[in-house]
């Protein structure tokens, strides 16, 4: 009987730690490096310098702050950020690296090109599958679009 009830402590502390594993993975850490991490958040420009700089030029190589509003859902792929005021979508550098999903309502300092971009329909379906659009919303992409955009080479997520 004691071997039993031995066994049973065993195999219940074996899957209470597996469970306790398996908890603690699906919680991602939000806060963090990602992709190049060789660069500080001392030089990074306010969304103001950056639009500022964007007027003047087809595109700038910036490090910009800002609040993530939010991520790709299925695997953090991008992400969209409030620069300013302006909704500023940020790719990742070949996709090299992701952002945790729930990186939404973060600040973050990101390194690399800003610029104009002529987003296709096929492209903005995508992103708003990702982001788990209404059928609605999907439904009213319709037409090319210039948008805000950014190409990152790394994020640091306060």
């Amino acid at each position: 009987m004691k071997k039993i009830s031995f066994l049973f402590i065993i195999a219940a502390s074996f899957i209470a730690c597996n469970n306790l594993t398996q908890s603690e993975e699906t919680q991602e850490t939000v806060a963090g490096r990602y992709g190049d991490s060789t660069w500080t958040t001392e030089v990074a420009l306010t969304g103001e310098e950056m639009m500022d700089s964007l007027a003047a030029n087809d595109s700038v190589y910036v490090t910009v702050s800002g609040n993530i509003k939010a991520a790709c859902q299925a695997k953090g792929c991008w992400m969209s950020m409030d620069i300013a005021g302006n909704e500023m979508f940020v790719k990742f550098k070949d996709y090299s690296f992701f952002v945790p999903k729930n990186s939404a309502e973060h600040n973050a300092t990101i390194r690399g090109w800003a610029y104009l971009d002529t987003v296709s329909v096929k492209d903005q379906l995508e992103y708003a599958k990702d982001a788990e659009a209404t059928k609605e919303e999907i439904n009213a992409i319709t037409a090319p679009k210039i948008e805000l955009t950014f190409t990152a080479e790394g994020v640091i997520i306060d």
